[in-house]
This record gives structure tokens, sequence and C-alpha cells, in this order.
């Protein structure tokens, strides 16, 4: 926590505001991210004039509506616990003694010539994941979690990269996403907003549809 800002600015971090863009297929998808702790988030991706909203409060299932059809409808079960396995405001380093999350040494490796530190991580004593730091900075550059896939359970790596300070917090603007030997998706955020307003239910699942 110290070395990625410190108890004071983390704990002043609420909530984020952020755009950039998705490369994910040779596509550019543009978003707006919104998010707020302890796990609240909603992202509206535009293509093409078409806007994909996902979110989730933090209590109900995760949803999705697309301004295509105007339809509104809760995520299956395998977009859900990958939208919800993303979901968590803070890193898992961060407070972790307040979050039913442990961590466990797993020792000293490399990344591309890189000293790193790997720690295990459980939530909710459950799901266990891999965590790399950066053993000069202490930041998180990456992660290794098993995630629901269309054949099953599959390794998925997050890479997080070009950190720079928002309000004292350093925080990557740059996210690659593999699976499987091959790049799923990058994503590039080129504005992050600290505590913006957030409207009442922002993050639920909206009641009246869209008109397509």
């Amino acid at each position: 926590m110290e070395a990625i800002g410190g108890f004071e600015n983390l704990i002043l971090l609420k909530a984020l505001r952020a755009t950039g863009v998705t490369k994910i297929d040779g596509e550019e998808l543009h978003f707006v991210m919104w998010a707020e702790r302890p796990n609240r988030v909603r992202t509206e991706t535009i293509s093409k004039g078409r806007v994909l909203t996902q979110g989730s409060d933090g209590v109900n299932p995760p949803w999705l509506m697309d301004s295509k059809n105007g339809v509104i409808r809760e995520m299956n079960a395998v977009a859900a616990r990958a939208f919800d396995a993303d979901a968590d405001f803070d890193d898992p380093l961060v407070l972790k003694g307040a979050r039913r999350i442990s961590v466990d040494y797993a020792g000293e490796t490399e990344i591309e010539g890189n000293p790193v530190f790997k720690l295990l991580v459980t939530e909710n004593f459950t799901q266990t994941f891999a965590v790399y730091l950066d053993r000069s900075t202490y930041f998180i550059i990456r992660r290794e979690m098993g995630k629901p896939g269309a054949h099953g359970m599959e390794l998925v790596i997050t890479e997080y990269k070009e950190f720079s300070p928002v309000d004292g917090v350093m925080l990557p603007h740059r996210i690659v996403e593999k699976s499987a030997g091959r790049v799923r998706y990058e994503t590039i955020l080129d504005k992050i907003e600290t505590n913006p307003a957030i409207m009442p239910g922002l993050f639920s699942r909206p009641l009246v549809a869209l008109k397509p």
C-alpha cells in the first residue's frame, strides 16, 4: 500500500471515472467506466454507434443493456463470474485484512528477465490466484487466474503496465489480457478522474428498456 501511494491517499480514493480504448480482434472500442468501492462498476462501450452497457451494484447479478435492440438482461453465468472477478475496486493487497483475503508468499521468480515476488491470493476462502510484484517498485505487474471460458476453466494472464500517479495513487494505464498464448484484448486508459459525482442508481440494473 505504501508503494502505490500510502494509506491516506488510498482511503481518500473512493470512486473513479475512466475513459479509454480497448483493442480486440483488430477493432478499437471506446469506453467510459465508473467504479466505486468496494465492487460496483459500470462500463459503456461504443462501437459503430452501438452502445453496450454492463454493470454490477455488488449485490445483485451483473447485467447488460444493448442499445441495438434495447434489451436489458442478466449476464449468463459464465460472463457474470468473469465480470464479478474483475469488479473489485482495490487490488487484492489493499486493505486485505478487512476484505476476507489471505495472502501467501510463494517465492521469487522472473518475468521477461524482471525479478518479481510471487504471492498466492485467496478470496472468500474459495478462489485462489497468483499476483506478481515487481521486486523494485512493489507494483502488481501481473495476475494469473482461472476464469470460466467456452470450454471450461482457462488460465488468464493479466498484465498491468505504464503506471503513473492519479491524485497520489499509482495506477496502471495499460492492461493486457492473454490466454492460451494469445492476446485477448489490450486496454489503454487515456484519462482517469477521481471521486466523480455518482448518480443514484448508476450501477443498478435499469428498470425500463431502451427504445432501439
